[in-house]
């Protein structure tokens, strides 16, 4: 990694709040002192991932992941500590020595800053065409007959592709960027011939996609006159996937408690935003996939889906809610009337209007119920048996023992039937075995792949404490020092931990957490957040020396346990001289070991 200097990484660090940062990432709330969600690397329904604004510092309780916001960013966008830090600088845009760094960056990471770089000045161009020249005006005019205002046109920095075939290539050209860049973002094509290259968007209104830190990763535009397609995406990019994104969801709150509203078009997302229903957002072209579903949930716990109400928003719909209840998220379908987008039913029918409608959306198993009774006449028999068929399938499919009962007492009175009909059918197939398809022999622990944490012992125990008590108290570094050495913690990750803090220590360097998280691997800055975060067990500094003794004690037991082995060895080949060694080594060993015993014998207190 590269070493920039300390004041350059801690004039970042006090720019780059974690809070913030994770924010970006993961919906946060307040829980005393630190704050709280779901963790961003694990699969979780009960939020175990804690930040401490305090100490700028993040841990997960259910994985083990931890560490400051360099960290943090390393981890979840697969960086380097030298492009962390190049991202954060340009974001705070503190200036760093020019190339100095530059053989730290990868490829990959310099191309992607290169591609988001030309997608700005690209959003920047169709705006400048939009609101500032006269070719603009048919890009504007139309807008404006579409009911979109001057400010949310700049809120959502709108703009529009020139008619010409070579309009942005022309500005490109004058600006002396590759056309090849511009191929690889998606914004020009190839010519068959391969003689040159045209625009992508032409005669398009243009909605820049962001990505959660406000990156512009690429476009949508929609056709002003006649032509197809009607509404034109950027491809797939290094740095922009139709099925990762969402657009407008850098514009949301990260609340919980609001439920957001997933519409299909750029139009019915800025219409519903403008009319003040700014918690929505809008797929880019592609059904509903499981990655959007997990984005979604780090802003949100419930979704409204607002679909076009014809068969394929149908199908759409309910292929959307499966996908972001399988999240764990709660959904509702907007009931909107046949033909009907919402940009359309806001213009013609008002806010209002759909704020209504908002307040009738439908839950899950009731559209599901709704959609099993389509067409069917449930007060004859067989329209009556076709439906309670249906309807049971729909039951068996609802988790919660208690939302189920709600359903089947909702669905009996419904049908006129007894309730226990229903359950009869719905055991059947729940529990096709007799009833007992599941055992409590069966039950597993899902989370193994966490289980990284080792054991808590008192010898792990007390170099857990030490570390701490090193970072955060001066007082005791030297007597430390002199008592212990980084091999005697025999924890791996503690261990990585020691080495650094030692070095550290016997170089005259400013110890501090961040400079030590610099220099640590993923699984020990894992530990070492841990650690940090974790409340002193003690006040008492008089117990730095049980804890000293602790350790020692620890390695001495293993360091025995290891020259036996070895002595065994070398006496069952026959090396007479090297068990000579060992034998020494080993006296030594036990002399210390009764030594440390002794003491710890005549003193009170302990680990």
């Amino acid at each position: 990694m590269g070493f920039y200097s300390e004041d350059i990484v801690g004039e970042i660090r006090s720019r780059a709040d974690i809070v913030e940062i994770i924010s970006e990432y993961v919906s946060l709330k307040k829980q005393g002192e630190n704050f709280v969600g779901l963790c961003p690397f694990h699969s979780e329904k009960t939020p175990s991932f804690n930040v401490s604004p305090e100490k700028q510092l993040f841990y997960c309780f259910g994985c083990g992941a931890g560490g400051n916001v360099f960290t943090f960013l390393m981890k979840k966008e697969n960086l380097n500590f030298s492009e962390t830090i190049r991202l954060l600088a340009d974001r705070y845009q503190i200036k760093l020595p020019a190339g100095k760094y530059d053989r730290e960056i990868s490829r990959d990471f310099q191309q992607r800053r290169e591609l988001l770089r030309l997608n700005k000045l690209a959003a920047q161009f169709y705006h400048n065409v939009l609101i500032k020249t006269r070719e603009g005006r048919r890009g504007y005019e139309y807008l404006i007959k579409r009911g979109i205002k001057t400010d949310t046109i700049e809120r959502f920095q709108l703009g529009y592709a020139l008619p010409a075939w070579d309009g942005l290539i022309k500005y490109f050209g004058s600006q002396g960027v590759d056309i090849k860049d511009l191929q690889k973002v998606g914004l020009v094509i190839p010519r068959k011939d391969n003689r040159g290259y045209y625009d992508r968007f032409r005669d398009r209104i243009m909605f820049p996609i962001e990505d959660v830190t406000k990156n512009i990763i690429g476009f949508g535009g929609r056709i002003v006159g006649a032509g197809e397609p009607k509404y034109l995406n950027s491809p797939e990019t290094p740095v922009f996937s139709k099925g990762e994104n969402l657009y407008a969801l850098s514009m949301i709150k990260k609340d919980p408690e609001i439920d957001t509203i997933v519409v299909e078009g750029y139009m019915d997302c800025i219409t519903l935003q403008q009319s003040g229903f700014t918690q929505t957002v809008a797929t880019l072209g592609t059904a509903l996939t499981q990655k959007q579903a997990r984005l979604l949930k780090k802003y949100t716990g419930g979704v409204v889906l607002a679909y076009d109400a014809d068969s394929a928003g149908r199908t759409a719909t309910l292929r959307g809610m499966e996908v972001l209840a399988k999240e764990g998220l709660n959904v509702k379908i907007l009931n909107l009337p046949v033909g009907k987008d919402p940009d359309e039913f806001i213009r013609k029918k008002g806010r209002d209007a759909f704020e209504e409608l908002l307040a009738e959306a439908m839950g899950l198993v009731d559209y599901k119920l709704n959609l099993a009774k389509k067409g069917l006449d449930i007060n004859n028999p067989e329209g009556k048996l076709r439906f309670i068929r249906k309807a049971v399938q729909v039951l068996t499919e609802i988790e919660s023992d208690v939302e189920r009962e709600i359903y089947i007492q909702k669905t009996a009175t419904e049908l006129n039937i007894p309730e226990q009909v229903l359950k009869e059918e719905i055991k059947k197939i729940k529990f096709p075995n007799n009833g007992f398809k599941y055992k409590k022999s069966q039950t597993r622990d899902n989370n193994k792949e966490f289980s990284k944490i080792s054991p808590i012992t008192g010898a792990y125990k007390a170099e857990r404490m030490i570390i701490k008590l090193l970072i955060e108290d001066e007082a005791i570094r030297e007597k430390v020092i002199k008592e212990l050495a980084p091999s005697m913690f025999l924890n791996e990750r503690t261990g990585k931990i020691a080495g650094v803090l030692f070095k550290m220590m016997q170089g005259g360097e400013p110890v501090t957490a961040d400079s030590i998280f610099n220099l640590l691997d993923e699984d020990a800055s894992s530990e070492l957040s841990a650690i940090l975060m974790t409340d002193k067990e003690f006040e008492d500094d008089d117990l730095v020396d049980p804890l000293v003794k602790k350790i020692k004690e620890n390695y001495l037991k293993h360091a025995i346990k290891q020259v036996r082995e070895q002595i065994k060895k070398a006496e069952a080949v026959g090396e007479r001289e090297e068990t000579i060694d060992l034998l020494n080594t080993y006296q030594k060993l036990k002399s210390q070991m009764n030594e440390l015993k002794a003491n710890l014998t005549s003193e009170k207190g302990g680990v």
